[in-house]
């Protein structure tokens, strides 16, 4: 048997960038050298996900308080916040008793709320951890307080390494470490075009596909790539049968359907109901990136989107903005163009420039492969987590 490992992640009904990237490895990891159990807060599509491929499952619940995003320390009142910490209390002693329990020998959290409960009860238990850290969010005394909880902190991409306060963490020059997310290539190239998106669009074949995928939430910007569309639109550059762009992805949960609603209020207000598609949630994302012309991520926040690097796996050039570590994929006119978050301009511009020199667009494409060829790739990724995992 292996190293006992447990892999916790709080987002147990989501199944987006980071959820797919821990999937991926706990698919590929050695199972003769590291065991791992798969510890959750809650049950949801993640879950079982994990339970399908064979790993088992520990459900320990959270308080119902801990179900809302964000901080739950600032709700109202102070009978709201005692209940609050006594509730985390109790979840991170039951977290504790589990580890004993099962003989755990090291911790990996896969998100900020992880290492918030189920970390910091391995730490008090004696247990080394290892924090996983894949969006470049500044969140203060938290990203502070959890990166003295880690044992070794794994960055997604050297950029968000920015993001926490060095000098302020015990042995800062000894934890971190970068690890980039790999892509199967493989399992990529065997994905064949389940449905003609064309024919789904009803459109003809010299109608351009521009899409963004991506959860619905204010940092991946959508709100600017609607307005990107209605400069477009507004200077008559192209219509509804040149160009289709579509908003591909769903909110993660009920606290994002006003945002949501706005934004397709913001479609609808400027007449773009021809030209904009809201596609919601598809299984079909590796399908969609090889038949549509252009991929477009204009985020406020990243680590390493893995977007992006399936869009280039699958030949598809990108706009992206340069946070995080976009830009350690994104090499600007090579295979994609990197701009900055929020500006409009910049944004219609790149993509109009995309959209005008298709033999470009398709050269970015086939660099972008490249990159992933040379970078990214999935033998790398298990390979170096499994080494740091097993060296802790």
């Amino acid at each position: 048997m292996g190293k006992k490992v447990a892999f916790c992640e709080a987002g147990y009904d989501s199944f987006y960038g980071a959820q797919q990237s821990l999937y991926t490895f706990l698919v590929n990891v050695d199972r003769e050298k590291i065991e791992p159990v798969f510890v959750s807060p809650g049950e949801g599509e993640f879950t079982k996900r994990i339970s399908e491929i064979g790993i088992d499952v520990e459900v320990i619940r959270q308080p119902e308080v801990f179900n809302k995003r964000g901080n739950v320390l600032k709700e109202k009142g102070l009978s709201s916040k005692i209940k609050a910490l006594t509730g985390y209390f109790k979840h991170v002693k039951r977290y504790m008793n589990y580890y004993k329990k099962e003989n755990i020998e090291t911790v990996y959290c896969n998100d900020i709320r992880s290492i918030l409960t189920s970390g910091l009860a391995a730490r008090l238990r004696g247990i080394p951890v290892v924090w996983y850290v894949r969006v470049d969010k500044r969140l203060g005394i938290f990203n502070w307080f959890a990166s003295n909880i880690a044992t070794r902190i794994v960055t997604i991409s050297n950029n968000v390494q920015n993001i926490f306060p060095k000098k302020l963490i015990i042995n800062a020059n000894k934890k971190f470490k970068t690890i980039y997310t790999g892509i199967n290539l493989e399992q990529v190239d065997a994905v064949s075009i389940t449905s003609c998106l064309r024919e789904e669009l009803n459109v003809n074949k010299d109608t351009q596909l521009v899409a963004l995928i991506g959860s619905i939430q204010p940092r991946k910007g959508q709100k600017d790539f609607i307005e990107a569309i209605y400069e477009i639109k507004k200077n008559h550059l192209y219509d509804a049968e040149d160009v289709k762009f579509l908003i591909v992805g769903d909110i993660v949960d009920e606290s994002q359907r006003n945002y949501l609603e706005e934004l397709k209020e913001m479609v609808k207000k400027n007449q773009m109901e021809e030209m904009v598609i809201f596609m919601g949630r598809r299984n079909d994302v590796l399908s969609i990136m090889k038949q549509v012309n252009l991929v477009v991520l204009p985020s406020y926040s990243e680590g390493l989107p893995r977007v992006v690097l399936e869009s280039f796996a699958c030949l598809c050039p990108v706009v992206a903005t340069d946070v995080a570590g976009t830009g350690e994929i994104v090499d600007d006119k090579q295979n994609g163009l990197l701009i900055k978050p929020g500006n409009i301009e910049m944004l219609f511009k790149s993509i109009l420039f995309m959209l005008e020199d298709k033999a470009r667009t398709k050269e970015m494409g086939k660099n972008g492969r490249k990159k992933i060829e040379e970078c990214f790739k999935l033998e790398s990724y298990i390979s170096n987590l499994e080494e740091l995992l097993l060296s802790v």
